[in-house]
C-alpha cells in the first residue's frame, strides 16, 4: 500500500485530502503544528507526527518510508499586507518540503498554491494557467509567497525533472473549517451580522473537490504543471443568495460601490495598525474584494478528473458543520 505525507493535515483542505486519501486507498502520514487540537482528524485511521516544515531535518525524519508528499501546510493571513514569517513558511517551507522529498526520491509532490498566481479574468474570458502572475499589486506577502514558492518548484522541474505537480485553489467552502476561515462569512450571515456587498465576484469550489483533484495529481495530471481548481464564477450578489437560500432565510443584503468598500478598507487598516488586532476589513482585503476574481478550470476538469459539485453542496455541508461543531 502506498503511504502518503500529508503537511497541513488538520486544515479545511488538508482534513478533506486524508479523507480522500483513505477512500482511494492510501496509507496516510498527516503532518500537524506542535500542540494543536486535531479535532478534524478525530477517528481517523492515520498516523499524526507533529512537525513544522520550517524545519528540514524534521521532514526528513517523518517522511521516511513515504511514497508521495501533499503539501497543503502555509500562512494564509492577508493582514499585515508584509510579514517575514508568511514568506519564510510558505517560501522556505515549501524548499525544504521539496528538498526532503528530492533527497528520499519520493515518487511525487502534490503542492497547493493558489488561483491568485495567475491573472483572474471576466466570465466571458476568465483567468486560466496561461495568464501571467499580476499579484504584485495588492503589496501582500501572502499572495506573493505562494507564487515565489510556485516558481521555486517550477524552476526546480525544468532543472531536475523533479517530479512536482501544482495545484491552484480558487476560493473554498466546506467542512472541517475550524479557523473558522473562508466559513467565517457563511456564520456572520447566519447570525444576521453581514448586511452588505460589494460589486465584484470570485471563483468559488467546494473543498472536497479541490481535494479530489489534489489526491488525484498522485497519479495523473503532467509533471512541472498547474492546475487552477474551482468551479463557478459567481458574483458576490449571486453567492450570497445561495447561502441565504440555504438557510432559508430572505435575502437581506445591501450593496454598496466599490469606493465606499476601499474607505472602510482603509479605515480599518488604521486601526489595526494602532490596536495591533486584525481587521475585519482591511485595504488589502478591500482591493482584492473589488475584483472580477473569474478563473476556468477546463484542465484540472480535464486531465485531473476533479468534480465540480455545484456550490450550494458545499454552503450545506460547511453550515452542517458548524452546526455539528457548535459554531452556530
Amino acid at each position: 500500500m502506498n503511504k502518503v505525507f500529508v503537511t497541513g493535515a488538520d486544515g479545511m483542505l488538508g482534513s478533506s485530502i486524508c479523507r480522500e486519501l483513505l477512500h482511494q486507498g492510501y496509507e496516510v502520514r498527516a503532518l500537524c503544528f506542535p500542540n494543536r487540537k486535531t479535532t478534524t482528524l478525530n477517528n481517523l485511521p492515520i498516523e499524526i507526527v507533529e512537525g513544522d516544515v520550517s524545519d528540514k531535518n524534521l521532514l526528513l525524519q517523518k517522511m521516511k518510508g513515504c511514497n508521495y508528499v501533499i503539501h497543503v501546510a502555509a500562512l494564509m493571513s492577508l493582514w499585515p499586507r508584509r510579514s517575514e514569517l508568511i514568506r519564510h513558511v510558505n517560501i522556505e517551507g515549501t524548499k525544504n518540503v521539496m528538498q526532503a522529498a528530492e533527497q528520499l526520491k519520493m515518487e511525487r509532490m502534490v503542492h497547493i498554491g493558489t488561483a491568485s498566481s495567475f491573472n483572474n479574468g471576466s466570465k466571458e474570458n476568465p483567468g486560466s494557467e496561461k495568464k501571467p502572475y499580476a499579484g504584485h499589486k495588492f503589496k501582500m506577502d501572502y499572495i506573493d509567497s505562494k507564487y515565489e514558492a510556485q516558481n521555486l518548484l517550477l524552476d526546480q522541474f525544468n532543472k531536475t525533472r523533479f517530479p512536482v505537480i501544482i495545484i491552484n485553489p480558487t476560493f473554498m467552502i466546506g467542512p472541517f473549517d475550524s479557523g473558522p476561515s473562508s466559513g467565517k462569512m457563511l456564520i456572520a450571515i447566519y447570525k444576521n451580522k453581514l448586511k452588505l456587498y460589494n460589486r465584484g465576484g470570485k471563483n468559488f469550489v467546494c473543498s472536497k473537490d479541490v481535494a479530489s483533484a489534489a489526491v488525484n495529481a498522485l497519479k495523473k495530471g503532467r509533471l512541472g504543471q498547474c492546475y487552477i481548481a474551482g468551479n463557478e464564477n459567481l458574483e458576490y450578489k449571486e453567492f450570497f443568495e445561495k447561502a441565504f437560500k440555504k438557510m432559508n432565510k430572505p435575502f437581506a443584503m445591501t450593496g454598496v460601490p466599490n469606493p465606499i468598500l476601499l474607505t472602510a478598507g482603509f479605515l480599518g487598516s488604521v486601526v489595526a495598525r494602532v490596536t495591533k488586532k486584525p481587521p475585519i476589513l482591511s485595504m488589502g482585503i478591500a482591493l482584492l474584494a473589488k475584483e472580477n476574481n473569474y478563473f476556468t478550470s477546463e484542465k484540472a476538469v480535464k486531465e485531473l478528473d476533479m468534480p465540480q459539485t455545484p456550490i450550494e453542496v458545499g454552503i450545506e455541508q460547511s453550515l452542517d458543520w458548524f452546526k455539528e461543531n457548535k459554531y452556530i
